[in-house]
């Protein structure tokens, strides 16, 4: 490896350049000597200059793929109707529904039941009231049980 010499920097910007504008005549005269000087510049120089010819030969095919304007704008149609909130509406909807739907189900369930005089076989109704918990215990019969 050749060590690089004052200017190289430069040389290696104003190669690039060179591409998108026309230089002036004294960066063009900075090119020429210092290209005479440094191998390694001149090297750099034309394997940029191999790589933009095969830049320029790759994009230059002749015959794009049929129809190929109308499938991008469709594509991009199709993308922009579902960055849209219509696109997601029905879904929303949906998905609104169904929760309002389990919610109601949950507090369906967590209801206790209540049964109607009518539901009850032969039209009867019976109210039951617990009493004692333990009806047949008595504590003051089995002193001997609390000791």
């Amino acid at each position: 490896m050749m060590a690089r010499l004052f200017g190289c920097g430069k040389f290696q910007r104003l190669v690039h350049e060179r591409v998108d504008r026309e230089l002036t005549g004294g960066e063009t005269r900075f090119l020429s000597r210092h290209r005479l000087v440094c191998p390694a510049c001149r090297a750099m120089e034309s394997t940029s200059a191999m790589a933009l010819d095969m830049l320029r030969a790759a994009t230059l095919d002749p015959a794009p793929a049929p129809q190929f304007d109308e499938r991008v704008i469709r594509h991009w149609r199709v993308r922009r109707v579902r960055d849209s909130i219509g696109y997601w509406t029905p879904a929303l909807a949906g998905a609104g529904i169904a929760c309002i739907a389990i919610f109601a189900a949950l507090a369906l369930i967590g209801r206790p039941t209540q049964l109607k005089q009518s539901d009850l076989p032969g039209s009867e109704a019976k109210v039951f009231y617990p009493g004692r918990i333990f009806p047949n215990l008595e504590l003051h019969e089995s002193n001997s049980f609390v000791r």
